[in-house]
């Protein structure tokens, strides 16, 4: 009896760390959306010192929830999401905002990759 109620408490700590990486998940990357959605309006309204401004807040905000990301999972990804973040800023530096504009793309089919990698869910069961 003992060990079958050690099991259980070992299967739902296990079960509570999967739900609650699941959540993280899900928030961080729908969080990052709404940053990106952000700059984006920014470039398509020709206001490229906000969209500048909102970069460099990105790009601080990531490298916090990237050391997260990494200690469930490393994910070469996610390194890459800075290089282009820095690229973003550094078109949207010499005003170039279709360059800009096409950074924005390889940031979400990025961050598309690495919540497909990381989030747990039914379909990966099956």
């Amino acid at each position: 009896m003992k060990k079958a109620l050690i099991l259980f408490i070992i299967f739902a700590a296990i079960l509570a760390a999967g739900v609650s990486e699941h959540y993280f998940i899900r928030n961080t990357f729908a969080e990052f959306d709404g940053r990106v959605n952000e700059i984006e309006r920014e470039i398509d309204n020709d206001e490229t010192a906000a969209a500048l401004e909102k970069t460099k807040e990105l790009q601080a905000w990531w490298l916090k929830k990237k050391q997260l990301i990494e200690m469930m999972s490393y994910n070469p990804d996610g390194r890459q999401v800075n290089v282009v973040i820095g690229e973003l800023q550094g078109s949207l530096e010499i005003d170039d905002l279709e360059n800009a504009s096409s950074k924005i793309v390889s940031l979400r089919q990025l961050t598309d990759n690495i919540r497909e990698m990381l989030d747990f869910n039914a379909r990966d069961i099956i």
